[in-house]
């Protein structure tokens, strides 16, 4: 399709659209013409994806350049599980495609959480980094996991504000017997019936299915118990 048409489509201005092929944040058209170029209808689907990751994610076009560049490299199940992510996560929508980090003063930097709380998380087995060479290197969910421990301090749940952070530790506890136990169910129920390739591919999409299952879940079941316990001490405190 010609630019004309992709603007009709998107909505997106030719301005706005020449500006993110400039930046790289759109690949080059392929040209039909020294003043001629070609849209492919991916670029419909990325641009579409541009405008939500600003608008729901509030993510700089810096960021959304580097996620659209990872993107080429998911598997189709990868990049499906991306999108259920984006459309699920928004307010978490910054923490769920972070990079690995080597290093431990680098994974400081990058996360904000301090080397006395690094070695905490680190000792309950909240973030566990693998050794490389001497280098530790960290996961993307470690990452993720560290700069959720710096907005929680910021947010009011630090050990200042009366929260005991080895809770932390206790939650991990009790989620990691429960997982152990899924695992264990989903594995022997399919051990044996599928390949390995396919082990994993089922595996892959049970992994992120059950996290979004865990995270509404909690979400669900604490709003609902705060509403509990603060109508029940609201009862209390008129019987005073």
């Amino acid at each position: 399709m010609k630019l004309r048409e992709l603007v009709e489509k998107t909505g997106v201005s030719t301005e706005t659209i020449q500006f993110y092929l400039r930046e790289g944040i759109l690949p080059k058209p392929r040209k039909r013409g020294r003043a001629q170029a070609d849209y492919g209808e991916h670029y419909v689907e990325l641009i579409s994806l541009i405008k939500s990751l600003q608008e729901k994610h509030f993510l700089p076009l810096s960021i959304i350049k580097k996620t659209i560049k990872r993107l080429k490299k998911l598997s189709p199940s990868e990049e499906h599980y991306f999108h259920m992510q984006s459309e699920f996560f928004s307010p978490v929508g910054h923490l769920l495609f972070q990079q690995e980090v080597m290093g431990e003063e680098n994974f400081m930097e990058v996360t904000g959480l301090g080397k006395k709380w690094l070695v905490k998380a680190e000792e309950w087995g909240i973030i566990t980094a693998e050794d490389h060479d001497g280098e530790k290197i960290f996961s993307s969910d470690d990452v993720a996991i560290g700069k959720v421990m710096v907005e929680m301090g910021r947010a009011g749940m630090g050990p200042k504000d009366g929260f005991d952070p080895e809770a932390l530790r206790h939650y991990k506890d009790l989620l990691q017997k429960t997982i152990s136990s899924l695992v264990r169910e989903f594995t022997d129920q399919l051990y044996g019936k599928a390949t390995g390739d396919e082990l994993a591919e089922i595996g892959f999409s049970a992994l992120n299915l059950m996290g979004f299952y865990f995270f509404f879940i909690f979400r669900k079941l604490a709003q609902e118990g705060a509403k509990t316990q603060i109508a029940k001490l609201e009862k209390e405190k008129k019987t005073l």
